[in-house]
C-alpha cells in the first residue's frame, strides 16, 4: 500500500493522544498535581479535533458538516488552546512565582473562552459556520498567536529547568501551527510537505516534550518528599517504605489499566482493519485516475485561448467546472448509482464535442427502462472508456463518429455495452507506440483493481470485457466494452 504521511502521522498522533490523556487521567486522579489533571483535559479536546479531521469516512460526522454545528471544529481548538494555557500556569507553578502574570492569563483565557463561545453560538442561531471559521482564523489566531508568545517570554523568568520543556514545545508547536494554518491559504510548501503533515508534527514534537516535562516534574516531587523526608531521621524508613509500596501498587495499576486498554484498542482495530485497508485502496486508486482526467479537460481549454478562441474557452470552462463539480460531489463517497455515473459521462462527452464540433453521435438506449439507480458502482469507473473510445478510437478515424451505450437485462443481471466505431485498438496502438500501450494498460489495470476492491467490500461480482469488433474479412470496426452489474 502507498505510503501516506498525513494518514501516517494522524494515526500516529491519535494513538499517542490517547495514552497520554488516559495515562494523565490515571495520574491526575491519583495525585494532588493539577497539571496532570488540566493536561488530560487538553489532550482530550485536541484528541477530538482529531477524531472531527480524521481522513477516514463518518457519516455522523459529513451529517454534522452539514448543519450550522460545523463551526465545532474550529470551536474545539478554542477549548483546546484555552486548556493548554490553564496547563501551563500549573505545569510551572506560575502563581507562586508571579502571581500578577498568573491572574492576567487566567482573566484572557476566560474572555477568550467566552468570546469564543459567544460567536460559535451565534454561528449556529443564525446558522452562518462561516461566521466562526472568519472569526477563528483572522481573529482568534493572531490574537492567540501573539499572548502565546508572550507566555513564552515571561516563562523565562520563572525559576527551575520545567520552563525549558514549555518553552521547547510550545516555540515547535506555534512555529509549525503557522505553517499548517496559513501556508495552505497563501498557496505555500515546504519541500512539497503538506502543510497539514507538520501540523502533526508540530503536536507529536510538542506532545514528546510535555510528556518528559511531565515525568521530570514526577521526579522532581518525589525528590523533594524525599528531601523532606530526610528532615525527620525518625521516620525516614517508615516514609520511604510506605512511599515505594505505593508507587509500586500504583505502577502495577497504571501498567494494568493501560495493558487492559491498548487490548481492547487492538481488538477493536482487527474487527475494523479489512474494511478500512479496502476504503483506502479505492481511494488510492480513484486518486491516480481523477488527476489524468482533469489535466486532459484542462490542455483543452488551454488550446482554445492558444487558438485564441475566449468564447469556446469560456462555454467549456463553465462545463468543465460543472463537470468538476459532480465529480467531486460523487466521489465523497466510495460508490455513486449508475444513473449518476451515466449524468457525468453526458456532460463529459458534451465537453469533448465542444472541440469536435459535435462531430460525435454519442447516444444511450434503454429499451427495456431498467432500473439505473439501484446499481451502484465506484465513481469515475466508466469515464476512462469514453475517454479512450474518443482519443484513441474516433479522433484518428475519418467520417461518422458513433459511441452507442445500450442496457439489457439478462439471467438476473444487467449489462451494458458501450460501443464506439473507432479504428480499433490494434491499429490505435500501432499508431501510438510502445509507450502508449503501456499507459493505457496501467489504467485499464487501475480500473480492473478498482473494481476488484469494490467487490470484495460489496460482495458483488461486478466484472467487464473488451472486446474488438471487425467485420467478415478482419477488417476493424471499432471497440465494445461489456460490464455485467450483478443485481
Amino acid at each position: 500500500m502507498e505510503f501516506v504521511p498525513s494518514l501516517f502521522f494522524w494515526q500516529l498522533m491519535v494513538t499517542a493522544l490517547t495514552i497520554l490523556c488516559l495515562v494523565s487521567v490515571i495520574i491526575g486522579f491519583n495525585s494532588t498535581e493539577k497539571s496532570f489533571s488540566l493536561y488530560a483535559l487538553y489532550t482530550f479536546f485536541l484528541l477530538f479535533y482529531f477524531i472531527l479531521i480524521s481522513p477516514y469516512d463518518f457519516k455522523w460526522r459529513d451529517q454534522l458538516y452539514a448543519t450550522p454545528y460545523k463551526a465545532l471544529r474550529w470551536y474545539s481548538q478554542v477549548i483546546y488552546n484555552c486548556s493548554y494555557f490553564l496547563f501551563f500556569l500549573y505545569f510551572l507553578d506560575v502563581k507562586k512565582h508571579l502571581n500578577t502574570f498568573y491572574r492576567f492569563i487566567v482573566k484572557v483565557v476566560f474572555i477568550l473562552f467566552l468570546v469564543g463561545t459567544l460567536a460559535f453560538i451565534y454561528s449556529i442561531l443564525f446558522k452562518n459556520p462561516g461566521f466562526f471559521d472568519f472569526f477563528y482564523i483572522y481573529i482568534f489566531v493572531p490574537i492567540l498567536f501573539f499572548f502565546a508568545i508572550y507566555a513564552l517570554i515571561k516563562s523565562f523568568g520563572l525559576p527551575g529547568k520545567l520552563k525549558y520543556f514549555f518553552i521547547t514545545g510550545g516555540s515547535v508547536f506555534i512555529c509549525f501551527a503557522m505553517i499548517a494554518l496559513f501556508f495552505p491559504i497563501m498557496g505555500w510548501q515546504i519541500f512539497g510537505v503538506e502543510a497539514f503533515v507538520m501540523f502533526y508534527i508540530a503536536i507529536f514534537i510538542e506532545q514528546f516534550v510535555f510528556a518528559i516535562g511531565l515525568a521530570y516534574k514526577v521526579k522532581t516531587i518525589n525528590q523533594k518528599m524525599l528531601n523532606k523526608s530526610l528532615e525527620n531521621q525518625q521516620i525516614e524508613e517508615r516514609q520511604n517504605e510506605l512511599l515505594e509500596v505505593k508507587l509500586k501498587e500504583k505502577e502495577n495499576e497504571l501498567l494494568a489499566i493501560t495493558a487492559k486498554a491498548e487490548k481492547e484498542k487492538i481488538s477493536r482495530l482487527r474487527s475494523t482493519f479489512e474494511d478500512q485497508i479496502h476504503h483506502l485502496h479505492l481511494a488510492a486508486l480513484q486518486n491516480q485516475m481523477n488527476p489524468h482526467f482533469i489535466f486532459n479537460a484542462l490542455n483543452s481549454i488551454k488550446v482554445f485561448l492558444i487558438d485564441n478562441e475566449k468564447e469556446k474557452a469560456i462555454y467549456y470552462l463553465n462545463k468543465f467546472s460543472k463537470l468538476i463539480r459532480n465529480i467531486l460531489e460523487s466521489s465523497r463517497g466510495e460508490s455513486i448509482t449508475l444513473d449518476e455515473e451515466i449524468k457525468i459521462l453526458k456532460l463529459y462527452v458534451n465537453i469533448e464535442n465542444i472541440r469536435f464540433e459535435d462531430d460525435i453521435k454519442f447516444s444511450i438506449e434503454n429499451p427495456e427502462n431498467l432500473n439505473l439507480a439501484s446499481i451502484n458502482l465506484p465513481p469515475m469507473i466508466l469515464q476512462p472508456f469514453i475517454e479512450n473510445a474518443i482519443w484513441h478510437g474516433l479522433m484518428l478515424k475519418k467520417g461518422e463518429k458513433q459511441i452507442r451505450i445500450t442496457f439489457f437485462e439478462s439471467a438476473d443481471n444487467i449489462f451494458m455495452k458501450i460501443r464506439d466505431n473507432g479504428i480499433g485498438r490494434q491499429k490505435s496502438q500501432k499508431k501510438g507506440g510502445k509507450r502508449f500501450f503501456q499507459k493505457k494498460s496501467v489504467g485499464l489495470q487501475l480500473i480492473s483493481e478498482r473494481l476488484k476492491y469494490f467487490n470484495q467490500k460489496k460482495d458483488l461480482s461486478y466484472s467487464f470485457e473488451i472486446i474488438d469488433l471487425k467485420d467478415d474479412f478482419d477488417k476493424p470496426l471499432g471497440t465494445e466494452i461489456e460490464f455485467s452489474f450483478q443485481t
